[in-house]
């Protein structure tokens, strides 16, 4: 008798980058603590924190710069613990772009290609070519490289960290020597390529509209540790903690203890809850843009939370206005809006912030 047997489903893709319980050490001093992470084949991923949180360190465990003090690191399924730097199949975009500047455009792409000795001529020349066209350079490959702006020359740092088609492309900080309109411009331009390309990109940076605007998942990290992980979406709309809401754009926080009908601040009363059945101490934080401001008590929204504050300045940033509160009890509050301006606010007079609830976020301590 002859059993057919069903085709085994194709087994899932190793994680481009799996990190178990990695911790990296300098005497007393422990850089990074316990970080478990997977960063999927193909993603564009980045590690976001402020200086000094072990973001860069991790960084350099997984290019092989530094060696864990312990855990594991496996590329592409691949344990790579103790494999040095120029046999894991990666390769790095620095801030500085580390261009040779006595070599011309081409040169500087080809240069990888032709330390490796593993294509002839012809097939580099083709190589760099493509690798032009990529970052839309094309026909600038006989220019020195101090004839090209900053935009370019990170254009070509960009082609020449590609033209190998590594797995895996580390990225450290890699628009900060830009100024703000071309990092704009560059920041879709790199999620643009990473897309077509089909490589893992991993980048580091203390910049978050520049994780929120280039990343599929974002590593928050804090103290050594990755607090939190998600899609920018998750991160600034569902924080974990209150470290991630401040850090992450800007919020404004009432402190006190939830007892499932709301949240009793001290100096405030209580102030209504998002859906949970929340329990114990803890901050509710609210984005300055999901607050609302009116002057009368009769435009108040019902079921929303309201609070009376003074109206201490109003800042207008062109294409929003934000406004400085103070509430009853001496506490900083903020509310943005981007449309027009609501009738009869003068500063120093009496308003009301309220928001609805749904838009709000606990964070127990």
């Amino acid at each position: 008798m002859i059993v057919h047997k069903s085709p085994a489903a194709p087994a899932a893709a190793a994680p481009a980058v799996k990190l178990t319980g990695v911790g990296k050490a300098f005497g007393r001093t422990h850089a990074v603590r316990g970080v478990t992470l997977d960063i999927r084949q193909n993603e564009f991923f980045s590690i976001l924190g402020p200086s000094g949180c072990g973001k860069t360190t991790l960084m350099r465990m997984i290019t092989g710069f530094e060696e864990p003090t312990e855990g594991e690191i496996a590329l592409g399924g691949v344990p790579a613990v103790g494999v040095p730097p120029h046999k894991r199949d990666l390769n790095m975009l620095f801030q500085s772009y580390a261009l040779f500047p006595h070599l011309s455009v081409h040169d500087n792409i080809a240069f990888e290609l032709k330390v490796r000795r593993s294509r002839p001529k012809e097939a580099i020349s083709e190589a760099v070519r493509e690798a032009l066209a990529l970052v839309r350079l094309e026909g600038f490959g006989d220019r020195a490289v101090s004839q090209l702006s900053g935009g370019q020359r990170q254009r070509v740092a960009i082609a020449r960290a590609l033209i190998g088609r590594p797995s895996l492309l580390l990225l450290d900080e890699p628009l900060g020597a830009l100024d703000k309109k071309l990092r704009a411009e560059m920041q879709l331009e790199l999620k643009k390529i990473q897309r077509e390309v089909g490589v893992t990109f991993v980048m580091v940076t203390h910049d978050q509209e520049e994780a929120l605007t280039m990343s599929d998942r974002i590593a928050v990290m804090h103290g050594g540790r990755v607090i939190q992980v998600g899609t920018p979406e998750q991160i600034y709309e569902r924080p974990a903690t209150r470290f991630v809401a401040e850090f992450i754009g800007t919020s404004n926080f009432l402190t006190g203890k939830a007892d499932g009908a709301g949240l009793r601040v001290e100096g405030l009363g209580t102030v209504p809850l998002p859906e949970g059945g929340f329990t114990g101490a803890g901050h509710l934080a609210v984005r300055p843009e999901n607050v609302r401001i009116c002057s009368g008590e009769s435009a108040l929204p019902p079921g929303w939370a309201a609070l009376p504050a003074t109206l201490q300045q109003v800042v207008y940033l062109g294409s929003a206005t934000r406004y400085h509160l103070a509430l009853v009890d001496g506490g900083a509050f903020v509310a943005e809006t981007h449309g027009a301006e609501p009738a009869g606010l003068l500063a120093g007079g009496q308003v009301w912030a309220h928001w609805d609830p749904r838009a709000s976020r606990f964070l127990a301590e």
